[in-house]
């Protein structure tokens, strides 16, 4: 993808907003550090980021925070309105592709930043990249504390995007952020490998609202409404060579074998469709396969399914998963990033190898015949996310980590 920014998985209307965002002036002042978010894509752009950042700026505006969004226009999208609390401003822009974009957009940013008004006592950037560069670069200007939020670990993670871009030679500037947020041990690691200083690294994992992915009260009757079968294996999130779906299906393969009347359920979008359904149909798995495209009732897939499964080369910490979890699902993901953050093999849920075709296989089938085994899995999942991952006790440690940089604590 060169320079240019990643695509959110799938664009959904139905977001509240108003016409037009009120003056700071007319805000009320509650006496919280005001936040300014920058992140490429925002919704009514949906991916795992956008619906973090998303829940994150309006539970803190929610709380009495001045939240503002800066992101990039988008056709046929207000420049500016207010949605959830949330002031977001579609101003930045970049043009053309690679270097060009990535130049254009670096100096959108720094312009948009130097216009900055007062009542942002805090800059956070949701990705380790051209917004973490411009937010340090312009908090040391402004004597702003800044924040980066790593997006992704591993292989297909911030720092191999910075290495594949040629943007390394940004490490200094980056490490010169007040806070680095790491959501799993992965990150924290890399970012120790990478010179950060391990006081300025913040573990906050991603949260889940688990009063919206519960479990369902009748299984059999959302199944019967949603129109899945009673063994469906459900993937959900974007179809991306990252999420390790042509492994899956090569493991499938066997699966259906073994359970004739097993279905393999992928709901979402993205540059792997048509090779994956290409691979499905030289796989010969027929009606066993289902490809489901962008669908807005995830809750629903998840309290109609009977095994979530994430297959994934690399991570930051799963949105999907943490809602399987929340949902009581019996999971099963690879172990890396932050599954292995999230999952407790043989107690939360199922861990394999990334790429191993034959243990993912091995470890669905023995889920897909142990309905008790799977009860269990999914039961303590749900407990272990109401324990840690609950929205509102990710935004309290945001919280106080802006109170911290705003009061000079840093």
């Amino acid at each position: 993808m060169g320079f240019g920014m990643s695509e959110p998985a799938v664009t959904t209307p139905g977001f509240p907003r108003t016409q037009a965002v009120p003056s700071e002036r007319a805000r009320a002042d509650l006496g919280r550090p005001g936040v300014l978010m920058l992140i490429s894509h925002f919704p009514p752009a949906i991916g795992g980021t956008e619906r973090q950042a998303h829940a994150l700026a309006a539970g803190l505006a929610r709380a009495g925070h001045q939240v503002t969004v800066l992101t990039l226009s988008r056709p046929g999208v207000p420049p500016r309105e207010i949605m959830d609390g949330v002031a977001v401003e579609r101003a930045l822009t970049g043009t053309g592709r690679g270097v060009s974009f990535a130049a254009t957009y670096l100096v959108s940013l720094l312009r948009h930043l130097g216009r900055l008004r007062s009542g942002h006592a805090v800059l956070h950037a949701h990705h380790l990249y051209l917004e973490a560069m411009a937010a340090t670069w312009v908090g040391m200007r402004r004597r702003l504390p800044a924040i980066a939020k790593m997006a992704c670990g591993g292989p297909d993670g911030d720092f191999a995007r910075l290495r594949r871009t040629g943007l390394s030679v940004g490490l200094p500037l980056l490490r010169r952020l007040d806070r680095v947020v790491a959501v799993s041990a992965e990150m924290a690691s890399e970012l120790l490998t990478h010179g950060f200083v391990a006081d300025r690294i913040a573990r906050i994992p991603n949260g889940v609202d688990a009063n919206r992915f519960a479990p369902a009260a009748d299984p059999e009757a959302t199944r019967r409404e949603v129109g899945l079968d009673p063994e469906t294996v459900l993937f959900l999130g974007r179809l991306d060579p990252q999420k390790g779906l042509d492994m899956a299906l090569q493991a499938w393969q066997r699966v259906a074998a073994r359970r004739p009347g097993a279905r393999l359920v992928l709901a979402g979008e993205g540059p792997a469709r048509s090779t994956l359904k290409a691979q499905a149909q030289t796989l010969g798995l027929g009606e066993s396969v289902r490809f489901l495209g962008t669908r807005p009732d995830p809750e629903r897939l998840l309290r109609a399914s009977a095994i979530f499964l994430l297959p994934s080369r690399s991570e930051g910490m799963s949105n999907a998963l943490l809602e399987a979890m929340a949902t009581g699902l019996s999971c099963v993901a690879t172990r890396i990033g932050g599954n292995s953050d999230l999952v407790e093999h043989a107690v939360t849920g199922l861990l394999v190898p990334p790429g191993d075709a034959a243990a993912l296989s091995d470890a669905l089938t023995a889920l897909l015949e142990d309905p008790a085994l799977r009860l269990r899995l999914g039961t303590t999942a749900r407990t272990a996310v109401l324990d840690r991952f609950g929205m509102d006790r990710v935004i309290h440690t945001y919280a106080d980590l802006y109170a911290t940089l705003a009061g000079g604590e840093a």
